[in-house]
């Protein structure tokens, strides 16, 4: 299904590419270059709606929107909260582990379709083998699957950045057409001088078009891939409470401190 998902989405990349690419030409076919000599020369203002959304300037907007709702998408489908997170499996595994049953506990985890469900199975796994705590198993485990979950993140926030750089670039490119016609034809033609302004300014609000969804979905995605992490933590701290109950009740000697996580899921998760 991510497969499919994936193609689909770089299916339409290309298909959007081509349709932008395609309209970077005029309607009799005149290719871009062309097309910007006319504007510098004043033979057009360059002053199309179609053109100024499609054309040669806007491309590398197009390509980073048509990417940005890929990345949302992909995100979306990934940072579910019921794919991440089981909420009764912290009570369900602790009171397992109050018993001692490691093993049902396991089985448990195993059974969960949830990444929190696969990552407490390998640190189950690895408490079994002995050698470290359950807190720390449970916390290395959880901290090395919540790491994929930042995936396309970086790529969001790179959108965030970039675009508004190319829209800065399209404002430059627009300002330096305007004034190459005033100096090269020796005079103030408004129509050359409008297209050459609507050029830079469809530019600078195409990046800014592109830029603030980016950077809103960006700063959306951590604040939930946070809001999982501290949950996986509190689920942790549950169930290491719990297994440690359970061990004074069989009359076991405890840490004389209690071991805590002390935020490392969300501190080595990097969220």
């Amino acid at each position: 299904m991510r497969t499919l998902l994936f193609r689909s989405l770089s299916l339409i990349l290309v298909i959007g590419s081509l349709v932008v690419a395609l309209h970077a030409a005029d309607p009799a076919g005149a290719p871009a270059a062309t097309r910007a000599a006319d504007i510098v020369a004043g033979r057009d203002n360059g002053f199309s709606v179609a053109d100024q959304l499609f054309g040669w300037g806007m491309l590398p907007l197009w390509i980073c929107s048509f990417l940005l709702v890929a990345f949302v998408i992909e995100r979306f489908r990934s940072l579910r909260p019921e794919k991440v997170i089981d909420p009764h499996l912290a009570d369900t595994v602790g009171a397992l582990l109050t018993k001692g049953k490691v093993d049902e506990a396991h089985a448990v985890c195993v059974a969960s379709p949830t990444v929190l469900g696969r990552a407490w199975a390998q640190g189950l796994t690895e408490f079994r083998i002995g050698g470290s705590s359950l807190v720390e198993c449970l916390t290395t485990a959880t901290v090395l699957h919540l790491k994929p979950l930042k995936r396309n993140l970086a790529g969001i926030a790179t959108i965030g950045v970039i675009c508004p750089l190319f829209g800065l670039l399209g404002t430059i490119v627009g300002m330096i057409i305007t004034f190459t016609h005033i100096s090269t034809a020796g005079g103030a033609n408004k129509a050359a001088i409008a297209g050459g302004i609507a050029f830079a300014l469809v530019k600078t609000a195409g990046g800014l078009v592109v830029a603030i969804p980016a950077i809103v979905m960006g700063r959306y995605f951590q604040g939930r891939l946070g809001a999982l992490a501290d949950q996986a933590e509190s689920g942790i701290n549950r169930v290491n409470h719990r297994y440690l109950h359970g061990r004074a009740l069989a009359g076991e000697v405890l840490p004389t401190e209690p071991v805590r996580t002390e935020s490392a899921v969300i501190r080595l998760a990097g969220v």
